[in-house]
């Protein structure tokens, strides 16, 4: 499912332990609400830099889904809309991660799914649990709790939010 907020920091394609059981979620439009906090950096360094050469291989698309998860580490709630498809639901991708980025399930149902991301990228070494739990057909929540250090500084991010369905055809097909 492409919860684009949820792991635009940690960046590729995870490595699946076994094969994922599906969320059992409508697809269609979803709109998804997201707060972030950051703990353990000075509040001077809580934006952390993105280096040139990262920026240079991101999309437009990208670097807008950036600057809004970027926007969104203020801790106000931001509000985003997805297109979720049939294979989103058993190929569960949050942003679609770096691929120096490992993930591994630890726990995949109809009505849960649990992970554990390990990302080791030049200045970047993060560990994230990702939590998404489908409340009905129609609505869901996650969480993302990461720990590591960006440049050698330490920091905590933590990512709860909610996704409601808006309907089966979707505004935008990116």
């Amino acid at each position: 499912m492409k919860l684009t907020i949820t792991l635009a920091l940690l960046g590729g394609i995870g490595a699946w332990a076994a094969e994922p059981t599906p969320l059992e979620m409508k697809t269609g439009e979803w709109e998804y609400t997201v707060t972030m906090q950051m703990a353990g950096m000075p509040a001077a360094t809580q934006m952390p830099q993105i280096p040139p050469e990262v920026l240079n291989k991101m999309t437009p698309e990208q670097r807008a889904q950036m600057q809004k998860a970027m926007g969104a580490m203020s801790g106000k709630p931001t509000v985003n809309r997805n297109c979720v498809k049939k294979e989103d639901l058993s190929n569960f991708n949050p942003t679609n991660m770096a691929k120096d980025c490992k993930m591994t399930v630890t726990s995949s149902s109809r009505s849960k799914f649990e992970a554990t991301v390990v990302c080791d990228t030049p200045g970047n070494k993060a560990t994230a649990n990702i939590t998404a739990e489908v409340l009905n057909s129609e609505s869901m929540k996650f969480s993302v709790v990461s720990k590591g250090t960006t440049n050698g500084q330490p920091g905590n991010m933590t990512i709860n939010g909610t996704g409601k369905w808006l309907g089966a055809t979707c505004t935008d097909e990116k």
